[in-house]
């Protein structure tokens, strides 16, 4: 994938982090996004993590595609039409490495479900809407 853009929809950043800038809390404050009074130290997931949370979330299965320098998963619900694809960041061939990652596209439902699961590994999450949407704190 070297080279190609890649559309994101959702950056994903911890809690923690956001709280460490004033002007990310200055805009979790102006959004009006709930925030917890005491917030918990927060990491980033390795890929093995990801992988597996999503292995044992019930109802969905994925599909990924993982090279020394590419980490993707694709999830699909067992039920219905809904789906979530989620890119590590900087992958460098290590599944036992934290890396940070994002949604490129998806039904937000999956992309709450898997951040939520995530969540409770690695501490809370923002979801960042490419749209400029207010940011959503998962976990």
């Amino acid at each position: 994938m070297t080279g190609m853009k890649t559309h994101i929809l959702y950056s994903v950043v911890t809690l923690a982090e956001c709280m460490q800038d004033p002007a990310t809390l200055a805009w979790l404050t102006h959004a009006q996004v709930p925030v917890p009074e005491i917030i918990p130290p927060g990491r980033y997931p390795t890929p093995a993590e990801i992988r597996y949370v999503i292995e044992n979330t019930p109802g969905i299965k994925a599909t990924y595609m993982v090279t020394s320098s590419v980490w993707v998963v694709t999830v699909t619900s067992r039920k219905d039409v809904t789906w979530a694809t989620l890119a590590v960041q900087d992958y460098c061939g290590d599944e036992d490495m934290p890396c940070r990652f994002n949604y490129s596209g998806g039904w937000d439902e999956l992309i709450l479900l898997v951040s939520s699961s995530l969540a409770k590994q690695c501490g809370p999450l923002v979801l960042l809407h490419d749209s400029g949407a207010a940011p959503q704190v998962v976990g």
